[in-house]
Formats: structure tokens, C-alpha cells, sequence
């Protein structure tokens, strides 16, 4: 009886070493996908925040309460309404500094600015506190749970201007096959992506401790995204 015991000890054991065996490269994939992702993000404000006089207005990024990257969302996903792409999310803490990134999936919209192109990167302005609340209610809309324009282009949006959307809650920009502009995107859905959150950090944390608490700390493979948006945050 014993032997039997010792036995079943032993192959539970076996089993248990498998699938944790198993279980750690599925995480490390996934870890490095996050942490390509924000490569991808840093590479897109670069490109939007360093077009000069037709990129993102530099003004805009000084005051934003966040700022939101997505990076090759996908044309049949907003045609479908399935998964669009996944991007991060950053907040601005009280001292000015930023956090580190919280992950999320775009998707259900339909963007003029797409037609003929295989992908398009997004960067959007959330310039108040009721625009980073909306978004962080979870299963988010935008024009719903935050109001969204086309964001002005151009080195600077003070001095008057009179643009649509002058008191929105958030400005949006897309790029793509080299194009770059202004665009709404009214009726887009935003979802915390928990999974390549917990994947990126190595653990659990929920979209309010990351970007509102600013409890979670800035892990060292985001910091050349942060850079980049302290280079333009000037």
C-alpha cells in the first residue's frame, strides 16, 4: 500500500514539474510580446510627435492627463467589429512623470483613413480627468464614455484655435501608408487587456493601480517609450 502510495506521489510530482514546465515558456512568449508592443508605441510617438508642423500639436502632450498608442491596428478589425489591435496606455502622476504602461485592445469603429491600407497606428490625447475615467470603466466607448475628436495637426493648438472638438475630452490621430492626420474615432471600444498586462509586469495589476495610484513600478523596458514622450513633453 505504501509502494502504491509512494508511487502515485511520484507521478503527481512528474505531472506537476510538466506543466509548470509548460506553463513557463507560454509566459516568457507573452512577456515578450508586451514588451514589443511598447517598442512598437515608442516607435509611433517618434513618428506622429516628430513630424514637426504636421504631427501631433506638441502643446496637446504637455497638458494630456494620459496618452494612449496603438500601434498596426488592424482594417478588418474595425470592419468586423472583432479584436482591432492592442496598444498601452500611459498616465501623467502629480510630480509630471509618467507611468508605466497599462495594456488594452482597440476595436469597433470604422476609419475612413484605413480604406486600401493593411494597418494604421493610433496615438490619442486624453486631456481630461472624465476622458481617463471613461476609459478606465472598462469595457469603454468612446463618444459615449468619454467625448473623442480629430485632434488639431500642427507644432502648436493654443492661441485661439478654433479647430472641431476644442473642448473634447480626447484628441485622436492616425497614420497610415505614410498619411498622417487628425481622426475620430467616435464608437471605438476600448477593453483593459489583462493578460499582456499581468504578462508584462510579471504580475497582477488592474488598470486603476497602473495609471490612477501609480502603484505599479515602471519596469525597465518601458523606459525608452517614456522618453520619448519627455523628448516632446518639453
Amino acid at each position: 500500500m505504501r509502494k502504491h502510495i509512494s508511487a502515485m506521489t511520484c507521478l503527481l510530482a512528474s505531472l506537476t514539474l510538466l506543466v509548470a514546465l509548460a506553463v513557463v515558456p507560454a509566459l516568457a512568449g507573452e512577456k515578450d510580446e508586451a514588451v514589443l508592443k511598447v517598442d512598437e508605441a515608442s516607435v509611433v510617438v517618434q513618428k506622429m510627435m516628430g513630424a514637426e508642423d504636421k504631427g501631433v500639436a506638441r502643446d496637446l502632450l504637455k497638458k494630456a492627463k494620459a496618452v494612449a498608442i496603438f500601434p498596426g491596428v488592424f482594417k478588418a478589425g474595425f470592419i468586423i467589429g472583432g479584436q482591432g489591435g492592442t496598444g498601452v496606455i500611459l498616465s501623467r502622476a502629480k510630480n509630471g512623470s509618467w507611468s508605466g504602461p497599462a495594456f488594452y485592445t482597440m476595436a469597433g469603429a470604422s476609419v475612413g483613413l484605413q480604406i486600401g491600407a493593411s494597418s494604421t497606428d493610433f496615438m490619442l490625447m486624453i486631456m481630461t480627468s472624465n476622458g481617463l475615467k471613461g476609459i478606465l470603466k472598462g469595457h469603454a466607448k468612446l463618444g459615449g464614455d468619454a467625448t473623442v475628436a480629430a485632434g488639431p495637426v500642427g507644432r502648436s493648438a493654443s492661441g485661439g484655435s478654433t479647430f472641431a472638438g476644442k473642448d473634447s475630452d480626447i484628441y485622436s490621430y492616425s497614420m497610415s501608408a505614410g498619411a498622417f492626420a487628425g481622426v475620430s474615432l467616435d464608437g471605438a471600444g476600448l477593453e483593459f487587456d489583462k493578460a499582456r498586462t499581468n504578462a508584462f509586469y510579471g504580475k497582477a495589476y488592474t488598470a486603476e493601480q497602473i495609471l490612477v495610484a501609480h502603484k505599479a513600478p515602471v519596469p525597465t523596458s518601458a523606459k525608452k517609450l517614456i522618453g520619448q514622450l519627455d523628448k516632446y513633453d518639453k
